[in-house]
């Protein structure tokens, strides 16, 4: 287990570094997709709510300190949504399509709705979305297309982790 939290953590700070560099230029209207939401929320349903949302809270962290949002709010928003996605966590099978994209629009439905909590919650200075504008349902269309391919990469990711600390057969 040890291997594989340092693995996921690796893994997510290398996602956030890739989502503040490379990710930008394929931008749709100046919207990216949510790499780091996406890999929380296939972490969590993959390994459960301990370790799903301790991974999220330090991935969230690490969003932080790369972003102009204040120390914190990633870190919740993070938690938040690896904490949900933990309750399909051995109750439901994940397909290699539909799932995915329900997985991937959901989990950008409910960050947006998170965010806007905190952020009335914090008298509105922070981050939230407009639910009537095109940038939120960008997001959630390109978060819901992107999910079953980055979800396939993941777990091919992890086989091969958990296949190596298994050793030959």
């Amino acid at each position: 287990m040890m291997v594989r939290l340092i693995f996921s953590i690796i893994l997510l700070a290398g996602i956030s570094l890739i989502s503040a560099t490379w990710i930008p230029a394929i931008a749709i209207l100046g919207v990216r997709p949510d790499l780091g939401l996406l890999a929380v929320v296939w972490l969590a349903y993959r390994t459960g709510p301990v370790e799903g949302s301790s991974v999220a809270f330090v991935s969230g962290l690490v969003d932080d300190a790369m972003s102009a949002a204040p120390l914190g709010f990633n870190a919740a928003v993070k938690t938040m949504m690896a904490w949900i996605a933990s309750f399909l966590h051995g109750s439901v099978h994940l397909d290699r399509i539909l799932l995915p994209i329900v997985i991937g629009a959901g989990s950008t439905i409910l960050k947006a709705l998170w965010s806007t909590f905190l952020s009335l919650l914090f008298g509105g200075r922070l981050r939230s979305y407009d639910f009537t504008g095109k940038t939120l349902w960008i997001e959630v269309a390109y978060n819901a297309v992107l999910a079953p391919l980055f979800f396939a990469i993941l777990g091919g990711l992890f086989s091969l982790v958990e296949n190596r600390r298994r050793g030959p057969k």
